[in-house]
């Protein structure tokens, strides 16, 4: 019977080794399994692709240094093993060991370029070092790192080495507090890591489940852990104790205390091993929950065991496996329990940390809670330092947490898909219109031979019907593409006003919560004796709400002017009658709508703004929305030019977008110009022609110069175009003054 086992075990063992070497890496393979295989392997070669197998698969730990000194022993033997870059992980392993993780972070680096020499695929040790990045607290230096590399390796590839790149940044992202930019790069890594690693998949997508729960959108976090459980399923194991701790905490924020309890008790038994960080951070949290139910002294045992594993782990406040937030739970348990010094020193820890570690969302939270401290304990003018930075860091995030905020990445996928749509009704439509045209001929050749075949007579009426109908769906056709181009027009629109309108918004919350608070200081100075009131702090509190109302009235008024503006727009055009207009006002309007639109959707973009408007030309007869779509498809046209040449020009040079307008005679002219690349002579007269467009598929539709072309023409004006290729472009618009 033992026999037996034994050949069953060697016969799964070699299975594996043999799956493993199957492909260049196996990144879901058990380590375990391999480094138990080891011993088996008869030859130096296998036993060599085993040990590399074993590095890559965990880079940093204590164990590589023993299969990196027997790949090397082996090299001396066989040759042509190029070990150098393993040698150069040895010297940073060494490096760790002596504390030295600057030098270690430089050896790893090394080792990376000569893997990259090699398109060698490294996601393990990609992935790893960013935990020397958070030691040496060099958040900056990481973020360059892998952007850095990010951009190399999609340009050179390998793709796979591109998602621990963007899982890296997607963490960056989070400690500056931008949900959107962090949970489209943990989607863009878990969309690569699907295809070769389901560990690595899952991992990510946990991740997204955390970051949109810590955004506010409750609703996609829970469907995000759906999917993470599916995934755990598929792999035969549990969730991770990363997702656990998320889960708590999206139950806690519902008080829904023991499904957050029953979450964080999973971390520790998932994670049984007391030197592990996540048993400390599952410890803290559970105080936090006892804490937040009323009942602190439950969770006093869980908090002092934490504490002692903080003294001996050393744990930064962020680290790869999350927040290790023990300062705040202290705060938090002192607080419930009326020991307020206590509460106050560990909050002002907390909050230390947090600036030392350049952690924004936690800085954010935690003033909040200080400046709430403060003001409930009467000591307002130590809250006012506070509240002041509070909203110097507020004013430059979107810090709005709510169920509707979405990663621009899914976004990006759902008009993707779109857009794939629009191209397969566009080829449809060129076949469609090849038939039509066979069957045209055949129709032709037909009343050709009418006179001696009289029976063809049935097949042609049949002919004549069939292309009825396809006549008739190729209308149809051309009215959905028409509409996907208007829809296009109003996205553009749409990012733009949303943008307009956020800044009064954030400017009325905000004050709108700083009045909250003083309104509060004013109650509690009059709720004091006559003697110890202060009539001069009362009064300088009262000046402060006065100035905030008058502020959220100016900024409410300015949002209703934008409103009202677009809601003027909007009637205009469900009329479909002339009327006259500020062509310079609507010329300038549609403008910044454009640039803002395209700024929503690329955080990179950037051109100069010129403008020039003749004031003499007063109001004309013109549909607003007609003409404002024709300007807003122009002057995106001229970005997209400007974009694409700064994309693949090194030297200096400035995106530059002008738009003027002149009156001439009995006429209006408007010019929108750019400094592009101008347009090709031999395309020159098809850019108005409908669906001909130069942009890649699924980008254009090809029909926006041809309706605005069609819209001019409607108004009784004229479309032209000049153009110098290399130089740049200018469209004019004619319009009369009727």
């Amino acid at each position: 019977m033992r026999t037996i086992y034994k050949f069953l075990l060697l016969l799964s063992l070699t299975t594996l080794f043999n799956s493993a070497f199957a492909q260049e890496s196996c990144y879901d393979c058990d380590y375990d399994s391999l480094r138990n295989q080891l011993p088996l392997v008869k030859t130096d070669t296998e036993k060599a692709k085993l040990l590399m197998l074993l590095i890559d698969l965990s880079p940093l730990t204590d164990t590589t240094l023993e299969f990196i000194d027997q790949l090397v022993r082996i090299d001396g033997k066989i040759k042509g093993l190029d070990t150098e870059p393993y040698k150069l992980i040895r010297q940073a392993l060494i490096s760790l060991k002596k504390k030295d993780d600057s030098a270690a972070l430089d050896y790893y680096k090394k080792a990376i370029v000569l893997f990259d020499k090699k398109k060698k695929i490294i996601t393990s040790l990609l992935y790893s070092i960013r935990v020397i990045y958070n030691q040496l607290n060099q958040r900056e230096e990481r973020f360059k790192f892998y952007t850095d590399k990010l951009n190399y390796y999609r340009l050179n590839g390998p793709v796979e080495n591109t998602a621990p790149c963007y899982h890296a940044l997607g963490g960056s992202y989070t400690l500056k507090a931008d949900y959107n930019q962090s949970i489209s790069n943990y989607l863009r890594a878990a969309e690569i890591y699907q295809k070769f690693s389901k560990r690595s998949y899952y991992n990510s997508m946990s991740v997204v489940a955390v970051r949109y729960g810590a955004w506010g959108n409750i609703e996609r976090s829970l469907y995000y852990s759906e999917v993470c459980k599916q995934i755990a399923a598929g792999l035969d194991t549990t969730l991770s104790g990363y997702h656990n701790l998320s889960l708590s905490k999206i139950m806690l924020t519902q008080n829904k205390f023991a499904e957050a309890l029953d979450y964080a008790q999973k971390i520790n038994l998932a994670i049984p091993n007391e030197t592990n960080i996540y048993y400390a951070i599952g410890l803290a949290q559970k105080s936090l929950i006892y804490t937040q139910m009323g009942k602190p002294q439950e969770g006093f045992t869980s908090l002092m065991k934490a504490v002692h594993l903080g003294d001996s782990l050393y744990p930064k406040l962020s680290n790869t496996s999350g927040y290790f937030e023990l300062e705040y739970a202290l705060f938090k348990y002192y607080s419930a329990t009326n020991k307020f010094t206590d509460a106050e020193k560990f909050l002002l820890k907390a909050y230390a940390k947090s600036v030392e570690e350049k952690v924004t969302d936690l800085q954010i939270k935690y003033l909040r809670d200080v400046v709430s401290f403060y003001l409930d304990h009467s000591q307002p003018e130590k809250a006012r330092g506070y509240s002041s930075a509070y909203f110097k860091l507020s004013d430059t995030l979107n810090t709005n947490q709510n169920r509707f905020n979405i990663a621009q990445y899914e976004i990006e996928q759902k008009e993707s898909e779109q857009n794939k749509k629009l191209s397969v009704l566009q080829q449809e439509r060129a076949v469609q219109e090849a038939t039509i045209k066979q069957r045209n001929l055949i129709l032709w050749i037909s009343l050709g031979a009418i006179l001696l075949i009289a029976a063809s007579v049935i097949f042609l009426y049949r002919q004549l019907v069939i292309n009825k109908k396809v006549l008739q769906s190729l209308g149809k056709t051309q009215r959905q593409l028409i509409l996907s181009e208007k829809m296009a027009s109003l996205g553009e629109l749409t990012a733009g006003i949303a943008h307009e309108i956020q800044n009064p918004l954030n400017f009325v919350n905000n004050f709108s919560e700083v009045s909250i608070e003083l309104i509060e200081e004013v109650k509690s100075e009059k709720l004091k004796a006559e003697s110890e009131r202060d009539s001069e702090l009362e009064s300088e509190l009262l000046d402060d709400i006065s100035q905030n109302l008058q502020k959220i009235a100016h900024h409410g008024k300015r949002a209703d002017g934008i409103v009202k503006g677009m809601l003027q727009h909007s009637r205009a055009s469900s009329t479909s009658n002339q009327e006259p207009t500020d062509i310079n006002k609507l010329a300038d309007e549609y403008l910044r709508l454009a640039y803002h639109g395209l700024r929503a959707k690329d955080k990179t973009f950037n051109a100069a703004m010129d403008t020039d408007f003749d004031e003499t030309i007063g109001n004309i007869n013109i549909i607003p929305q007609d003409i404002g779509r024709v300007i807003l498809n122009l002057i995106t046209n001229a970005f997209y030019a400007v974009d694409e040449k700064k994309k693949h020009i090194v030297t200096d040079y400035e995106p530059t977008v002008s738009m003027s307008t002149k009156k001439v005679g009995d006429k209006v002219l408007i010019f929108v110009k750019d400094n592009g690349n101008g347009i090709p002579e031999k395309i020159l007269d098809k850019i108005f022609q409908p669906f001909f467009t130069t942009k890649p598929t699924g980008q254009g539709t090809g029909l926006g110069l041809s309706m605005s072309y069609d819209v001019i023409k409607a108004h009784g004006g004229e479309l032209r175009v000049e153009t110098k290729e290399g130089e740049g472009s200018s469209f004019i618009v004619q319009l009369p003054i009727v």
